[in-house]
């Protein structure tokens, strides 16, 4: 019985993973060819979440955990704002590192930059027997720092899908942040085969 029910789990994980996060390439990403480092920037214009704009999504949010207790809706809009900049870019960024072999690098200027636009947010849930698993979808324009509105090539992913080993992904920036994984090693793959 356990075995039949292994085998079935890692059949639907083989499903759900060959089935995510088909990038679709527009342009040539072989001037990344060469480059020990690129910069990135993660943008998150436009954005929706599951259904909503990002701000009605976080106005709701906001609102609600507020009245079930004062302050806690802007702690959570802290915490909301903070992952988009402190987890969710080293997320993308460890993968696409370590399956491209490009370092990503904010600090100093680099030839190429990596424009990474979150287009839609799905932060899913886990409450411990029922479960949604997280999803971005993402648009990384490549263009010569100098030269932004020179796009180069355009990587588009889909519904990248996000959730721990372990399934202990009860935080938002959890799942989420595995989903940016997912969408970082994407990219890699595409980049390494373009530029190998």
């Amino acid at each position: 019985m356990k075995k039949t029910l292994f085998m079935l789990v890692a059949f639907l994980c083989t499903m759900f993973a060959a089935n995510a996060a088909a990038p679709k390439v527009e342009g040539d990403l072989k001037c990344l060819k060469g480059q020990e480092a690129v910069a990135t920037k993660f943008t998150y214009n436009n954005m929706t979440v599951g259904k909503m704009t990002e701000q009605a999504y976080v106005d709701k949010k906001v609102s609600e955990y507020n009245e079930k207790k004062a302050g806690r809706g802007d702690e959570w809009f802290a915490m909301w704002e903070s992952d988009k900049e402190k987890v969710y870019p080293v997320t993308f960024s460890e993968l696409f590192e370590k399956h491209s072999k490009i370092k990503t690098n904010n600090l100093e200027a680099q030839k190429y930059t990596l424009e990474v636009n979150t287009d839609f947010f799905e932060p899913g849930f886990n409450i411990g027997i029922v479960r949604q698993d997280a999803y971005v979808s993402v648009t990384v324009k490549v263009y010569e720092t100098a030269a932004p509105d020179k796009v180069l090539a355009k990587v588009t992913i889909l519904k990248a899908p996000g959730r721990t080993f372990s399934g202990n992904d009860y935080a938002i920036s959890d799942r989420v942040g595995e989903a940016y994984a997912k969408a970082g090693k994407e990219l890699a793959k595409v980049v390494a085969k373009a530029i190998k």
